[in-house]
C-alpha cells in the first residue's frame, strides 16, 4: 500500500468528518479499502477500520458500524488495541439499541466490559455496564438491563454514583414486570440509599418506600444470580487510538441555554498523534465514552463517567492535568445540561476537592486552546448568574466573551453572530433587562465590528476538543 496515499485519504476523510459529512468521508473510506489488493500492514488497516465504524456510526448507518464491531475486520488482519476496541464496543451499544437489537447490545457490551475489565480499573468496568444499563432501558429492555444494573450494585462499593444508578435501573426493571427478583436487592439497599445523597440514589429511595409495586411484592424470590462471564470474541489486538469522530448534538430539549450548534474542531492531522506523550490510553478512552454519553443526550449519565474519570486520575497520585481538566469541562457542561446549575457552581469555585486541579489545568493552558474557548462560554454562563456585584459579573463576561469572539472571528467567522447572541443574553440576564449603554460598550464594538445581522437564539456552546494531544 502506498503509505503517502494512506496517509492522505486519512486526512481527507477526517476533515469530511469533522465538517460533518459523514456519508463522504464513509464512502471515501469504503473505496479506499475495496481498492486495496494486497495486505496492509496491520496498524494501518486498524486505522482504516477504525475510521470505517466512525465514519457509519456518525453517518447514522448503525447496521453498517454493528456489523463492523461484531465481525471485526473482513478483508485483512487490523491490529486493534484494547482501549480502542472497547470503546468501539461501547459505542456499537448505542448502533445496537438503535436497531432494536438488543441481543446484539448485550454481546456487544460483554465485550466491552471484557476489555475493561482485563485492561482498565473497575471505573472503566462500572462506565461500561452504566452504559449499557442505560441504552438497553431506553429501547424498554428492562430485562436485560438489569444484568447491568446488578453489577453496578455488587461491584460498585466505593463509586457511589454508578452503584446508585445500579438501584435506580432496578427500579425500573421492577416497574416494569420484570424485575420481581430484584425487590429484595432494592430493599436490601435502603439503607445505603438513605446515606448517600445523589439524584440517583434519592430517586431509587422514594420508589423504593413509596411504589406500591414494591410494597405489594412478596420477599419469596431467590437472589439473583452473579453477573455472567463475559464471552471473549475479540479480534487481535493493536492499533492507534482514533480521534473523536461524533456528530454534533442540538441540546435543546434539555435546557434553554444549552440550545446549540457545537463547534467543529478544524485542525486535523493523523500524523500529529504520535508525536507528543499521550495521557493513559485507558484515561482517554474513558474521556471518550463520556463525551459520548453527553452527546447522546445523557447528561445525568455522562457527569458520573466524568466523576469516575476525575476520580481514577486523582487516585494514581500523579493525575495528568489534561485529563482532569478535560473531565472538568465536561462535568460543568454536563450539570448544566442537566439543570443542575447549582452544582456545576458549586464545582466550579471549589478550592479543596479534585476539581480544581482540573479548572486550574483550564485557565492556565493544560488543554488545547479550543477546549479553553469552550470554558470560557461555560465561565461567562456561570458568572452571568451572580447575584452579587453587577458591574465585576459584567467585567467578567465582558472579557470571556470577548476572548471567545476574537478567537470565532480567526478561527470560524460563522459562529461570530451565535457568541454574540450569547454575550448579549447574559448581560440581559445580568441587568435583568437592557444595560445600559456603558454596560454594553465591549459588546457593540464586536456588533460593529461584525458589521451583519444577528438573529436571536439559544446560548452558545462548543463541543470539547477530541481526547488527545497533537495542539502543543
Amino acid at each position: 500500500m502506498d503509505r503517502n496515499a494512506f496517509v492522505e485519504v486519512m486526512n481527507e476523510a477526517s476533515g469530511m468528518l469533522e465538517s460533518g459529512q459523514a456519508q463522504e468521508a464513509l464512502a471515501r473510506l469504503t473505496a479506499f479499502d475495496n481498492a486495496l489488493l494486497a495486505a496492509p500492514e496491520p496498524q494501518d488497516y486498524g486505522w482504516v477500520v477504525s475510521y470505517r465504524f466512525r465514519s457509519a456510526f456518525a453517518a447514522g448507518d448503525f447496521a453498517q458500524a454493528l456489523h463492523i464491531a461484531e465481525n471485526g475486520p473482513a478483508r485483512f488482519p487490523a491490529d486493534i488495541p484494547p482501549a480502542t476496541l472497547a470503546t468501539m464496543y461501547s459505542m456499537a451499544v448505542e448502533a445496537a439499541t438503535s436497531l432494536g437489537r438488543a441481543e446484539s447490545a448485550v454481546t456487544m457490551a460483554d465485550r466491552c466490559i471484557d476489555l475493561r475489565r482485563s485492561q482498565g480499573g473497575p471505573d472503566e468496568v462500572l462506565m461500561a455496564a452504566m452504559t449499557a444499563c442505560t441504552l438497553l432501558g431506553d429501547i424498554e429492555r428492562h430485562d436485560l438491563a438489569s444484568r447491568y444494573a446488578q453489577l453496578l450494585i455488587t461491584e460498585g462499593e466505593g463509586h457511589d454514583e454508578h452503584r446508585a444508578y445500579g438501584y435506580y435501573a432496578i427500579c425500573g426493571a421492577i416497574e416494569h414486570g420484570v424485575g420481581g427478583h430484584l425487590v429484595d436487592m432494592l430493599r436490601g439497599g435502603h439503607d445505603w440509599l438513605a446515606t448517600h445523597d445523589n439524584e440517583f440514589a434519592r430517586e431509587a429511595l422514594g420508589y423504593l418506600e413509596n411504589s406500591p409495586t414494591v410494597q405489594n411484592t412478596a420477599s419469596n424470590f431467590p437472589p439473583p444470580a452473579e453477573f455472567p462471564p463475559p464471552v471473549d470474541l475479540l479480534p487481535p489486538a493493536g492499533f492507534p487510538q482514533p480521534v473523536d469522530l461524533l456528530p454534533p448534538v442540538d441540546f435543546s430539549p434539555l435546557l434553554d441555554p444549552a440550545q446549540t450548534a457545537l463547534l467543529q474542531v478544524s485542525d486535523t492531522g493523523i500524523a500529529a498523534v504520535s508525536g507528543p506523550k499521550q495521557p493513559p490510553a485507558e484515561q482517554l478512552a474513558g474521556g471518550e465514552t463520556a463525551d459520548a454519553l453527553l452527546e447522546a443526550q445523557r447528561p445525568a449519565v455522562a457527569a458520573a463517567a466524568y466523576r469516575a474519570l476525575i476520580d481514577e486520575a486523582m487516585s494514581t497520585g500523579k493525575p495528568d492535568p489534561l485529563i482532569v481538566g478535560k473531565s472538568v469541562l465536561g462535568l460543568l457542561m454536563s450539570l448544566i445540561f442537566d439543570n443542575q446549575v447549582g452544582e456545576a457552581h458549586a464545582v466550579w469555585i471549589d478550592e479543596q476537592g479534585p476539581t480544581y486541579l482540573g479548572v486550574w489545568a483550564l485557565e492556565n493552558g493544560q488543554t488545547s486552546v479550543h477546549d479553553s474557548i469552550a470554558y470560557n462560554l461555560v465561565a461567562a454562563f456561570l458568572h452571568s448568574l451572580s447575584t452579587g456585584d453587577r458591574n465585576a459579573s459584567n467585567h467578567a463576561v465582558d472579557t470571556l466573551m470577548g476572548r471567545c469572539v476574537n478567537w470565532a472571528f480567526d478561527k470560524d467567522a460563522q459562529v461570530v453572530p451565535a457568541m454574540l447572541n450569547t454575550w448579549r443574553r447574559h448581560l440581559f440576564e445580568i441587568h435583568e433587562g437592557e444595560p445600559a449603554p456603558e454596560y454594553r460598550w465591549e459588546l457593540t464594538q464586536a456588533e460593529q465590528r461584525w458589521g451583519g445581522p444577528l438573529p436571536e437564539s439559544g446560548l452558545y456552546w462548543m463541543r470539547p476538543y477530541r481526547w488527545v494531544v497533537d495542539w502543543v
